[in-house]
């Protein structure tokens, strides 16, 4: 995790600067409004989320935020101030949520990981499968995202030897049980369950050719499939983390 901290009080910074290290996460620091612009530009594409407090020296937050979203592809801005009044303001400017000073640790490391879900892309090679994190491309769909993580499920998009990639929705835990299937059990056809309302269906994953044939599914069959894929996910997480190294 990367996180860009816009902070101008020392002791919050350093407070800040700890917290950083009791969760692993890899971060800068920018005392004010123009140095966190500054990073945004000079690094795009490197954070996953900003914590932003409001009022800060030669340029605030909610300034900031405005040049942020404007010159720099998107990234989750968290506001993190102590004056709850600024909160419309915030969102308005185009801040994802907002959190008042003091926040209970347990409660801002919730909000960042919520605030942070992204998309998954499957890249099929050969006789292997890669998976890579996405961000969103901008706020709408990071919202998308993260309504569906309260779910459980995830967007799954898949690029093989075709010229067009292919999005599902599916259990968070699919992309890892493709995985799975093509490398550890050595399948040739993976199956899972897209959760598109609009269309719900059967997919069928051939490792050789690519192809994804769906059989779509009234309701009683959709339910019955979920039900059935719920259960499987469940084992195949429990043999996932079995085979990671300690």
């Amino acid at each position: 995790m990367n996180i860009l901290i816009a902070e101008d009080t020392p002791f919050l910074q350093m407070f800040n600067t700890e917290l950083m290290k009791i969760w692993s996460f890899d971060f800068d620091m920018a005392s004010d409004g123009v140095e966190a612009v500054e990073f945004a530009q000079k690094n795009e594409g490197k954070y996953d989320l900003c914590l932003m407090d409001v009022e800060m020296p030669r340029m605030n937050g909610i300034e900031a935020t405005r040049i942020i979203r404007k010159t720099v592809k998107y990234f989750p801005i968290l506001a993190y101030t102590s004056d709850a009044s600024y909160k419309k303001s915030c969102l308005d400017v185009g801040m994802d949520d907002f959190s008042v000073k003091p926040c209970p640790h347990t409660e801002l490391f919730s909000k960042i990981n919520e605030l942070t879900v992204k998309s998954i892309k499957c890249v099929l090679q050969g006789n292997n499968i890669i998976s890579k994190e996405e961000m969103p491309v901008d706020k709408k769909h990071a919202e998308e995202l993260r309504e569906l993580a309260k779910q459980g499920l995830c967007k799954m998009r898949l690029r093989g030897s075709g010229a067009h990639d292919v999005t599902f929705t599916v259990h968070q835990n699919v992309p890892n049980s493709i995985s799975y299937d093509f490398i550890e059990e050595e399948f040739e056809v993976a199956t899972f369950i897209d959760r598109v309302a609009e269309s719900p269906s059967e997919c069928y994953l051939f490792k050789s050719s690519c192809l994804i044939p769906v059989v779509m599914l009234d309701d009683e069959q959709y339910l019955e499939k979920c039900r059935q894929e719920d259960e499987k996910m469940k084992h195949r997480q429990k043999l996932i983390k079995e085979k990671k190294p300690a």
